[in-house]
């Protein structure tokens, strides 16, 4: 898991709840959001994210994946 250097919380539940990277976020649906990478390998890219915090693909749920 990625950690907030000033939080030592995940960097994504902080973008969720409106921290530092909320701004970044361009997208939210009911199971998921979508955020710019602030720094992009590429131009464009962007990381969708489920709301639900979990460790692994395979601890989500079926409509977290549909």
């Amino acid at each position: 898991m990625s950690t907030s250097a000033s939080t030592g919380s995940c960097v994504f539940c902080d973008a969720l709840a409106g921290a530092d990277a909320a701004p970044l976020v361009v997208h939210r649906a009911t199971h998921c959001y979508v955020i710019l990478n602030k720094f992009p390998y590429s131009n464009g890219h962007l990381m969708v994210v489920f709301n639900r915090h979990v460790g692994r693909l395979a601890d989500c749920r079926g409509d977290e994946l549909n």
